[in-house]
């Protein structure tokens, strides 16, 4: 009856959304094709990050945000996947500058790490990091400076589980921030938090879903937030429906149509009732278009005693043209070419994060470009000068266009 009602809520939900003034992406009969970058982005540019030993990347493990002055990478430190740090790169040289901030106990320093995604305030030029044992509070370090300008308290919860499996908390306006709750129990009774700096919470959103808990799994992916005109977007792994959020409401805006790709929030542990679905991973807005990232599962490992894990899946990328409302997904359907190409540059990206000037960021790795150096346009023999293997990423750096 659980998973009956976890299956027809949604549906329920999309019924009721028609009557709104809603977006509708329909994956479900959508063509797989090689897609140019310059389909949608402009300004294509590829910067070699400098491979500082103070600043080494791990490449797989790493994420990156664009400011006008410095390209921001996050990732585990090389050969250790439990301690995460924050680098500086000249956005137009790839040059190091310096790390941001480091783990200590000093006042400008943290205990244990950077947030995976979402965890940069662009707005304020802020980088979270957790700062306490389960992340009950987190620090705001300045990029600028190096310091921490704020200390945001986590909200204390009615269900003291829920209160330290918080996401960076999302900057909404002054003093006011709003945190995703993971549902780690798997019947969690918030699904948002806002709160101030303190704590103090503002507004509770219900959590209204349930996920069948399997074994001791408790990997629980991220929120996916993003501003688009001053306002914030949410979204959900697993559900379909992004939603405007502020302190007040949460209102749908966009709905994918998946249809028999639709993953089942309630078995959402279960990897084997994952294969072959469409889990999106990314999802950011301009005025013209709708980028979105997704995986689909195609094999699981495991045994009996132990929870199944994916073992491969199929990446893919793909955007919405709000003038034309038509959906292109840049990646072949085997998954050999999965991301956006630029002219001569064989090796594909695929978006990471955008900024507030409609600059999306990605990386490629120099291994992989290494194998297509015959392949590669002559514009681009900078990135051979020196490259080595094992060096730091090479960052995309390309605009939307209007």
């Amino acid at each position: 009856m659980k998973a009956l009602l976890t299956t027809l809520i949604p549906i329920v939900m999309i019924i009721a959304l028609y009557a709104q003034n809603i977006t509708y992406i329909d994956l479900t009969q959508v063509k797989f094709g090689d897609i140019p970058a310059n389909s949608i982005f402009e300004e294509i540019k590829c910067v070699p990050l400098e491979t500082h030993p103070a600043g080494l990347l791990n490449i797989n493990h790493a994420t990156y945000y664009l400011t006008d002055k410095y390209i921001i990478a996050t990732a585990s430190v090389r050969m250790r996947f439990d301690v995460r740090v924050a680098y500086l790169f000249d956005r137009e040289t790839g040059a190091f500058i310096r790390q941001v901030s480091a783990v200590g106990q000093g006042p400008d320093e943290y205990l244990f790490g950077h947030y995976l995604r979402y965890g940069f305030d662009e707005k304020n030029g802020i980088l979270f990091v957790t700062d306490s044992p389960g992340g009950s509070s987190c620090k705001g370090i300045n990029i600028e400076t190096n310091k921490a300008e704020l200390i945001i308290k986590k909200p204390v919860n009615e269900y003291p589980y829920e209160r330290f499996r918080t996401d960076a908390p999302w900057f909404l306006k002054d003093n006011v921030y709003i945190s995703y709750c993971h549902n780690m129990t798997g019947k969690d009774k918030d699904r948002l938090i806002v709160h101030d700096k303190e704590g103090a919470i503002i507004k509770r959103f219900p959590n209204y879903l349930e996920y069948k808990q399997i074994g001791l799994t408790t990997l629980v992916p991220p929120a996916i937030f993003y501003y688009l005109k001053g306002q914030t977007y949410f979204k959900e792994y697993y559900i379909d429906t992004i939603y405007c959020v502020d302190e007040k409401n949460l209102t749908p805006h966009i709905v994918f149509l998946l249809g028999d790709k639709q993953p089942s929030y309630y078995y959402k542990m279960d990897a084997d009732s994952q294969k072959g679905k469409y889990i999106i991973t990314f999802v950011s807005e301009s005025d013209s278009f709708v980028l979105f990232n997704f995986y689909s599962p195609t094999e699981t490992m495991g045994g009996p005693l132990v929870a199944k894990n994916i073992k491969s899946a199929t990446s893919h990328t793909g955007y919405y043209d709000k003038k034309s409302k038509q959906v292109y997904i840049s990646s072949t359907a085997d998954s050999k070419n999965s991301g956006f190409t630029a002219t001569g540059l064989p090796v594909s990206f695929l978006p990471i994060s955008i900024n507030k000037n409609k600059e999306m960021i990605s990386h490629i790795d120099p291994e992989e470009l290494m194998k297509y150096k015959d392949k590669t346009d002559p514009k681009y023999k900078y990135l051979f000068q020196n490259i080595q293997e094992d060096d730091n990423p090479i960052v995309i750096i390309a605009k939307l266009k209007d």
